[in-house]
């Protein structure tokens, strides 16, 4: 399995209230054996992307990024650009914060369990976004306790 997966891709607007995005081919990411959203990260043009989600898009048979305004103007794309993107799977290890609390919390280890796995995902990356170890707790305990 890659490492790393570099490609070039076209920026695309699939409407004009959503985000940018890039496509990727399913043959390209074919060797991750992927079978639903997963986190990435990488670049584009040489800019960091941050952790993304790499979500399946059944209808073009292709999986896709979000690229969010803000990223776009760091990284001087707009839509129809063609981008050098370069990206790789993320660790699934849980932030520090969450293993801790649900190692001390039974309560926490307990609701962490009843939760469907892109429920873990989509919790896992909103703590994993909190730029303090302070702000990373309060995200854990807020949902967990």
């Amino acid at each position: 399995m890659p490492k790393q997966i570099k490609l070039a891709s076209t920026v695309i607007r699939h409407h004009p209230q959503f985000s940018r995005l890039v496509t990727i081919p399913l043959d390209v990411v074919a060797p991750w054996k992927l079978e639903n959203t997963t986190v990435i990260e990488g670049t584009i043009n040489g800019v960091d992307l941050g952790r993304r989600s790499l979500k399946r898009w059944d209808d073009r048979n292709c999986w896709w990024i979000d690229l969010p305004d803000r990223l776009c103007k760091k990284a001087n794309i707009d839509t129809e650009d063609v981008v050098d993107l370069c990206i790789q799977l993320t660790s699934e290890e849980l932030p520090v914060e969450l293993e801790s609390l649900l190692d001390k919390y039974d309560v926490a280890s307990a609701r962490w369990k009843a939760m469907t796995e892109a429920q873990r995902r989509m919790l896992r990356e909103e703590i994993y976004a909190a730029k303090s170890t302070e702000a990373r707790v309060r995200r854990a305990a807020k949902h967990l306790l």
